[in-house]
Formats: C-alpha cells, sequence, structure tokens
C-alpha cells in the first residue's frame, strides 16, 4: 500500500462524516448556537429596554437612541475570538474521538487506509473545519445582525461583525509599542507563535494519550505545568541574583539573530516533538490497552 494516497484519503473523509454524522452536526450547532445566541440577545434586550421606556420615550426616539450603540461592535469581536480559541481546543480534544470506544477503535483501525491518511484527515477535519465552520457562523450571525437593525431600528450602515473579528485576530497589538529592529521583532512574533501552537497541540497530543475526558486531563497538566514552572522561574531568578562570579551583562552583547535563534529553537523542538509523538501514539493505537481500556 502507498504511503498516501488522495483517493483513500477522500473515501477515510466520506466514512468518517458518514458515520458520525450526528457528532459533527451537534458541534455544528453549539458553534453556531454560541455565536448567535449573544447576536439575537441585545436585540431581544433592547425591545425589552424599550417597551420599558414606552411611556418617556417613542419608539422613534428610542430607534435613533439603539441605532448609534449597535454600531459598536467590538465587544462580539472579543466574545468571537475568545469563543474561537474555545472551540479549537474542544474540537482538538475529540482529534480521535473514534478511538472512546472499543467498536470505535475496531471500525477506526480496520479501515482500507494507511495511518497518515487518517492522521491526516483527523487534523484537517478539526482544524480547518472547525476554521470553517466557525468563519461560517460568523457570516450568519452578521446577515442576522443586518436584518434585525434594519428591520427593528432603522440601521442602513451597520458595522460588520466579521470584519471586527477578523481585524482583532489579526492585531499584533502585543507589539504595537515594541520599539526592536526587525530581527527582534519577528524572533518575537515567531516565539509568540510558536508558544500559540505549542498550547493547541498539548490538547492533541493528550487526544492521542486519553481518549476521553481529554480536555480535564490536559487542562490538570497545564494547571501543574505552570506552577512548577513559575517555582523554578522564581528559583532560577533567586540563583542568577545572587551569582556574584557571573557577568550577566554578556548576554547582552549576543547579536540579535543568535538571540532570536536561542528564543525559539527549543520551543520549536518541543513542538516538533509533541507533533512526532502525537502521530507515534496515534499509529500504536490498539483495540484493548491499559491506558484506554
Amino acid at each position: 500500500m502507498k504511503a498516501f494516497d488522495f483517493n483513500r484519503f477522500l473515501n477515510v473523509a466520506r466514512w468518517d462524516i458518514t458515520i458520525n454524522r450526528k457528532f459533527y452536526i451537534r458541534q455544528i450547532v453549539v458553534i453556531a448556537g454560541c455565536v448567535l445566541i449573544p447576536v439575537i440577545f441585545r436585540y431581544l434586550k433592547a425591545v425589552y429596554s424599550y417597551l420599558m421606556m414606552s411611556d418617556s420615550l417613542s419608539f422613534s426616539e428610542y430607534r435613533s437612541i439603539a441605532a448609534i450603540a449597535f454600531h459598536d461592535v467590538d465587544s462580539y469581536s472579543y466574545y468571537f475570538n475568545l469563543l474561537f480559541l474555545v472551540a479549537m481546543v474542544q474540537m482538538l480534544c475529540y482529534a480521535f474521538h473514534n478511538l472512546a470506544t472499543k467498536q470505535g477503535r475496531i471500525n477506526e483501525l480496520t479501515l482500507p487506509a494507511t495511518n497518515q491518511e487518517r492522521f491526516a484527515w483527523h487534523i484537517v477535519c478539526k482544524v480547518l473545519g472547525t476554521f470553517l465552520v466557525f468563519m461560517a457562523s460568523i457570516l450568519l450571525a452578521d446577515l442576522v445582525h443586518v436584518i434585525l437593525g434594519w428591520a427593528m431600528f432603522g440601521i442602513t450602515d451597520p458595522h460588520s461583525l466579521t470584519c471586527a473579528t477578523w481585524r482583532l485576530g489579526n492585531e499584533d497589538s502585543f507589539l504595537i509599542n515594541f520599539n526592536g529592529t526587525a530581527y527582534a521583532r519577528f524572533g518575537l512574533e515567531c516565539f509568540i507563535s510558536f508558544l500559540g501552537l505549542s498550547f493547541y497541540t498539548t490538547f492533541l497530543l493528550g487526544s492521542a494519550l486519553k481518549y476521553k475526558h481529554t480536555f480535564g486531563y490536559v487542562l490538570l497538566f497545564h494547571v501543574v505545568f505552570w506552577i512548577v514552572s513559575v517555582i523554578l522561574f522564581g528559583i532560577g531568578a533567586c540563583v542568577i541574583a545572587h551569582m556574584n562570579f557571573c557577568d550577566l551583562t554578556i548576554f547582552c552583547e549576543v547579536p540579535e539573530w543568535l538571540q532570536s535563534l536561542l528564543l525559539n529553537i527549543p520551543v520549536l523542538a518541543v513542538l516538533c516533538a509533541m507533533w512526532w509523538l502525537t502521530y507515534r501514539l496515534y499509529c500504536r493505537a490498539q483495540i484493548t490497552t491499559r491506558r484506554n481500556p
């Protein structure tokens, strides 16, 4: 059997969507609901506020006031970006949901496809699929926002929720006041990107290690990891502060390109190791194990 065949990859995708359509429909409904409910609720709240103030304000007066307030979409953009992070984490925890039951493992491992094809489909489905579903949900929320704003308050120039969310998600707010050189800025951007990918990869690794209750296990790991890291960082800072024999100014004389490498190589190495271990664990999945009975 060839290492990777695109037709077999499509067959795996077709099989997975057919067998687990209820699971995927449920996830789509949850994501779309979490996106749409705040938009609809805001208009319902506006109607309720008008009913409470109808004795003192006419509807035309209240509509002009509400129209100004509904141009503010920043609160939506912050909420949507946070929701996207949560949705991506949740779906990565379900990356190998087929393996959660014994029958699911039998069906998964007996598919006429290679490990590369099955693994690639799960990653593409959970990452790209979640992104597409989320963007489609925001576009739908944008349409609801436009229709309700026009029908209820006569808003003819509503601000786009999609554009506001996309603009905030691509904003390098943490680097706005960074005055370093291009080398230092690029190195810091790569470092933060690698850290973010490493955070997501821990949930993917957890789903390959433990098929059930992945989110709880990985969350507990993060709590313990950061507590231990803070303690070790504090101990290291105290030790360095009392190192009279060491001239710390030597670190400031290191070239910026070397600083970027020293900053990014360890994180990138850990990221690659986690991806390799995830794939390794997936390839070694068995029908029944002590870790996943």
